[in-house]
């Protein structure tokens, strides 16, 4: 993806940068970023598997340990929380969203996330 003289190499990196440029644009500059929540479920829908949820958090922890930042902010640290710890499976709605978790019911890793 290109915006510009930026090159886009992911959808996180882009989202962020479209929440800044939105900000300035609104008159409200240096408006810092916290990912509140983001993952990849690893059952229950279309792209649902371990494999996947592995892969795309694996690589936000990479992301953010690295303080590589956004194309817009590069070096600068981007806090972000990883959803979810545990999966759930009382939450109501759709079947993916029971699926987020780390850990699973047991307790036991889903996967084998590492975080440095």
């Amino acid at each position: 993806m290109h915006d510009g003289e930026l090159t886009y190499a992911s959808l996180f990196d882009a989202s962020i940068d479209s929440f800044i440029y939105a900000m300035d644009k609104e008159g409200f500059p240096g408006i810092k970023v916290v990912v509140t929540e983001t993952g990849w479920p690893t059952d229950g829908g279309e792209g649902a598997s371990i494999k996947n949820a592995f892969v795309y958090n694996k690589e936000v922890v990479k992301k953010v340990m690295d303080n590589v930042g956004t194309p817009k902010w590069p070096n600068e640290e981007i806090e972000t929380y990883l959803f979810d710890i545990f999966d759930e499976n009382m939450k109501i709605g759709n079947e993916y969203e029971k699926h987020f978790g780390i850990f699973g019911l047991d307790g036991n890793n889903v996967y084998n996330l590492t975080f440095h």
